[in-house]
Parts: C-alpha cells; sequence; structure tokens
C-alpha cells in the first residue's frame, strides 16, 4: 500500500475536491456532509444488471495491476500457495458463472456487505442494491464459502501470518484487505442507509460514535491505505455506474463524519496541516490530447499508464507520454513521486 494517495480529476489543480463532489459543504457537521453524499451517490448512481453487468465490470475493475489476464482476489494472501483458498489472483477467464463443472479453483462475485445481512436483504434479480459493483469483489470460491455471512472481526493476538481467517463466528480479511472492506462497508452505508447496517456485519459493534458505524471500522481505514487498485477500480466502476466510493477519493471523510482517529487526508482545502502545495502538485496537459501529454510534478519517479477497462499498458513512463499510437477513450495515469505519494489522473485521448 502507498503511504499517501491523491486522486485528482482532469482540471483539477494542487490537492483539491474533485469535481463530483461540487456543491458539497465539508466544513458542516458530519451528519449533514453524510446527507449531501447520499443524495449525490443516490443522483449519480445508475444500477447495473447482477448478470451480465457486473460481470463485465469485475472483468476490467477487479484485474490485479501487477499481472496480466488475472483478478485480485479479495481476502486472498499468497499465490505461492497450492490452496485455492489462499491465493491472491486467478485468472479473469476461469470464473464460476454458472457454465458447469467443478467450482474448486474458480473466482466468483462476493458481496462484501452480505446480502443476507442486509434488512431487507440485498436482491440480484433486479438491478439494485445486491448488484452494486462497489460492494463486489473478485473472490475465491473456497473462502467466499468459508467467509460465508459471518461478520468482520479483528486479527487475533496469537496471529502473525495477517491473512484471512475464519474464528468462532467472526471472520478477519486479511492484513492487505482491512482498510478495502471498511470503506466498501462506509459507502454501503452512505448509499442504502439503515438497510446496510453496518454494526449488522461486526463481530465487536463497539462505536463511540452517534451513527451506528463501528469503531473497528473506523480504525481498518486508518491503518490500510487507500491502494493505487482501489483508486483504478473506483474510476472504472464510477464509468459504468457514474457513482463514486468517497472513502476511497479521500478516506479523511469518514473521520468529518464518524470522528475517532485522523484517517488519511488527500484535499488540501479540508486539511488540518500546513500542505507544501509544490509538493502535491502534479498536472497533465493537454487535457484533452489528440497525441502528447505532458506531466508537471516535483520530485517525479515515473508513471504508469491503464486503460478504462484497468488494463495496464505501460510502466516507467517518463514525464511525456505518447498517446498517438493508442485508440481513442478514456486513459488513467498514475503518477509515482519520491515521497511515496501516488497521483491518478484521467485522460482523454481525441
Amino acid at each position: 500500500m502507498k503511504k499517501i494517495i491523491l486522486f485528482l480529476f482532469p482540471f483539477t489543480l494542487f490537492a483539491q475536491i474533485p469535481d463530483y463532489y461540487e456543491g458539497i459543504d465539508f466544513k458542516a457537521n458530519g451528519t449533514d456532509v453524510k446527507t449531501e453524499l447520499h443524495d449525490l451517490i443516490n443522483a449519480t448512481h445508475r444500477a447495473v444488471s447482477y448478470t451480465p453487468g457486473v460481470w463485465n465490470i469485475l472483468d476490467k475493475s477487479d484485474l490485479d495491476l501487477d499481472s496480466n489476464g488475472k483478478v485480485l482476489l479479495i481476502y486472498g494472501f499468497t499465490d505461492n500457495s497450492t490452496i485455492y483458498a489462499e491465493q491472491r489472483t486467478r485468472d479473469v477467464n476461469n470464473k464460476n458463472n454458472g457454465s458447469g463443472g467443478t467450482t474448486t479453483g474458480k473466482w466468483e462475485r462476493e458481496h462484501v456487505y452480505p446480502k443476507s445481512l442486509a434488512v431487507p436483504k440485498l436482491e440480484t434479480n433486479v438491478p439494485g442494491t445486491g448488484t452494486d459493483a462497489h460492494n463486489l469483489r473478485a473472490v475465491d470460491r473456497q473462502i467466499n464459502s468459508s467467509r460465508n455471512n459471518n461478520p468482520y472481526r479483528e486479527k487475533w493476538a496469537i496471529d502473525v501470518t495477517g491473512q484471512a481467517k475464519l474464528n468462532s463466528g467472526g471472520f478477519y480479511p486479511g492484513d492487505e484487505w482491512i482498510g478495502d472492506v471498511s470503506r466498501i462497508i462506509m459507502y454501503m452505508y452512505v448509499h442504502y442507509g439503515m438497510e446496510t447496517n453496518p454494526q449488522s456485519v461486526a463481530y465487536n459493534t463497539t462505536t463511540t460514535n452517534q451513527d451506528f458505524m463501528p469503531d473497528m471500522f473506523l480504525k481498518w481505514n486508518t491503518m490500510d491505505k487507500v491502494s493505487e487498485f482501489e483508486k483504478v477500480r473506483n474510476e472504472i466502476i464510477a464509468e459504468t455506474q457514474g457513482s463514486r466510493n468517497p472513502f476511497i477519493d479521500n478516506p479523511y471523510l469518514a473521520t468529518i463524519i464518524w470522528g475517532g482517529e485522523n484517517a488519511e487526508n488527500t484535499w488540501s482545502e479540508l486539511s488540518t496541516i500546513n500542505y507544501d502545495l509544490q509538493e502535491t502538485t502534479v498536472e497533465v496537459s493537454p487535457n484533452p490530447t489528440t497525441e502528447k501529454i505532458t506531466i508537471t510534478a516535483n520530485k517525479f519517479v515515473d508513471a504508469n499508464l491503464y486503460d478504462i477497462t484497468g488494463k495496464l499498458l505501460a510502466t516507467k513512463l517518463s514525464k511525456e507520454i505518447n498517446l498517438s499510437n493508442y485508440p481513442k477513450g478514456i486513459y488513467i495515469i498514475a503518477v509515482h513521486l519520491e515521497n511515496g505519494n501516488t497521483v491518478t489522473k484521467k485522460v482523454i485521448k481525441k
């Protein structure tokens, strides 16, 4: 996971609030901010079908950024294991889509907020709450079965591996995934309200705020920083569904709404520290472009190029990127800086 991750839209300067959130008063009290985010997500969300809609999204959004043609499996641990439930990636075409044969070693769609724990339960037969791709992740068939609808729990003290485990009716998602899980649970609660009550999916429901959000999820959001994978995934889903997960764009929004220890803040307007804008400035121009783009960034290291399907096209690129050999469309540039920051920007090739 990167130390600090900033998400900037094409026309946004510095570490500013993206245009998607224009009109929201983030200086209001947490309850009002939550309500405004709910209204925004509802207004921009376009529900998709479970089949083939969600399959089509996950085939792109859940591709492992470091491999070719493999999806990244939530709750996975290592590809060095011969145990399917422990593996971290799987061939994108090796899916459990009802085509018959054994399900062993296949991947399927995991509802991070389980269908049966929602009230009413999440339905998948029509586009709606159960088909929201932000809540669905690629997962190994076997570990999905053992996870079932067990609530999430903390890692127990004797565990030194940090991998996903089921214990005493509670499921630990693994060190790599605690932030992913928490930000998805937060999104679902803001979007769908008490239908997806976060206390229903927490083994320990201890809550010090006034709005049902368990302290465990707030802690996980702080401990596990947003990854480049989450950022690219959020962008790809938004292209189809319209809605974004605000807690991926800025984990600090959870602190504004529910309190607790300060989570990572990626927007200078909300910063409680003195941001060095020269350190956080990243610009890409011209945008849109017909050929080349130039990255302006202090302490630039290199950049990765993705298409909007999540496919990694090139790595370790310089500040000048030639897109003339690529077709018209939308691309994602992940800019890596010396201090460990990653800034992702959407670029349009005309």
